[in-house]
C-alpha cells in the first residue's frame, strides 16, 4: 500500500499521495492527480484549491502588491498551516451542484 497524507477540508477528506523525490531524498506530496481531478469541493460547495493558482476575477487581494495573483492572496482563501490546499469561501465561487451532490453521500477521495 501505498503511503498517504489525509487531511480534511471542512468536511471533506482528502488523501494525497507520497512519492519519492530524488532530488530532496525524502518523499514528498504528489499533486498531479488532485490536479487532473480539480475542481473538488467541500460538502457545502465550496472549491478546493492549491494556494498556488491563480486568482479567480472575484478575487480581493489582502495587500495591493501587483504580485498577488493567487488564491493564497486572496482574502476568502482558507488554508491551514500543514497544507498547500485550502478552501474558497468567496460565494460566487460555490457550487450550488456540489453541494447537492455532497449532501447525499461525504465520501472519502483517494487521489
Amino acid at each position: 500500500m501505498s503511503k498517504v497524507n489525509r487531511y480534511e477540508y471542512e468536511g471533506k477528506i482528502i488523501e494525497i499521495p507520497l512519492r519519492w523525490d530524488e532530488h530532496s531524498k525524502k518523499e514528498i506530496e504528489d499533486y498531479s492527480l488532485f490536479i487532473e481531478q480539480s475542481p473538488i469541493y467541500t460538502p457545502e460547495g465550496r472549491p478546493l484549491l492549491l494556494t498556488i493558482e491563480d486568482a479567480c476575477p472575484h478575487a480581493v487581494m489582502v495587500d495591493d502588491d501587483p504580485a498577488s495573483i493567487d488564491c493564497g492572496s486572496c482574502v476568502y482563501f482558507r488554508q491551514p498551516a500543514e497544507s498547500i490546499l485550502g478552501v474558497c469561501h468567496n460565494e460566487k465561487m460555490r457550487c450550488v451542484s456540489a453541494k447537492q451532490r455532497n449532501t447525499s453521500s461525504n465520501k472519502e477521495e483517494t487521489l
